[in-house]
């Protein structure tokens, strides 16, 4: 991962991940309707990443992510219920409730397959969990106005 040539896995990653969002942001539509979900979309994927940092250890002594520290224990509890706030604001209390509870799936798994594969988080873990949580949110919303 300290390697910035993007391989075959990292361009695939990318690749789909503008495909999911143009698909979703496509589904979507309406100006009005786009904007609030993207700015909800920003704050959900952003939220658990405190509170990852504090229940998942570094993987390495000297990564990145080591010299940021652990974050205080309130304010990973603050960051997820901002996070949950703007998810229900911004989807409506049942899209809302439904994007948390995909977004906690895909936290656990992250943590899971993080700590067996390289051994705890980094910072390319922590930007591919802001990554998903976002695109988790825009496919809630766009399953949600479109349906």
């Amino acid at each position: 991962m300290r390697d910035s040539k993007s391989g075959t896995y990292g361009v695939c990653a990318l690749f789909m991940s503008l495909l999911l969002r143009s698909a979703a942001l496509a589904s979507i539509a309406e100006p009005a309707l786009a904007a609030p979900v993207l700015v909800t979309a920003h704050m959900a994927g952003r939220a658990g990443i405190p509170l990852f940092m504090r229940l998942v250890p570094p993987a390495r002594d000297d990564g990145l992510s080591v010299g940021v520290g652990t974050p205080p224990r309130a304010s990973a509890i603050a960051a997820v219920l901002i996070g949950m706030l703007a998810l229900g604001v911004g989807l409506g209390p049942a899209a809302g409730v439904c994007a948390i509870a995909l977004i906690a799936v895909a936290f656990g798994s992250l943590a899971w397959l993080s700590v067996r594969q390289i051994g705890g988080q980094t910072g390319d873990v922590l930007g591919a969990l802001e990554q998903i949580g976002e695109i988790i949110v825009l496919l809630v919303a766009a399953a949600n106005i479109g349906g």
